[in-house]
């Protein structure tokens, strides 16, 4: 998922340790979002929250091209944000 490596991305330019924990978020964290959310009968606004919630169930529909974009679109700009960071830090020990 382009969300998870976007988010370890720019938690390797910024928050390392952080990595594991945030790479895994959007996939495990909005999955389980979803998850619970149905089961509890939540109100909808939760369950909107998670990535799952805004992709089409291919091939069964069609994709959801504005969806996909935006996911896209974050990916890129937090891999572009965790390279700046990645450049900031100070490797030379």
């Amino acid at each position: 998922m382009m969300l998870s490596l976007g988010l370890a991305t720019l938690a390797t330019g910024w928050v390392p340790r952080a990595v594991a924990v945030a790479g895994s978020l959007p996939a495990t964290g909005g999955f389980l979002l979803l998850v619970f959310v149905e089961s509890i009968g939540a109100p909808a606004w939760a369950g909107r929250l998670s990535p799952f919630a805004h992709l089409a169930p291919v091939p069964l529909t069609g994709a959801d091209w504005t969806a996909t974009l935006v996911m896209a679109g974050l990916a890129a700009i937090m891999t572009v944000g965790g390279a700046v960071g990645y450049q900031r830090r100070d490797l030379q020990g």
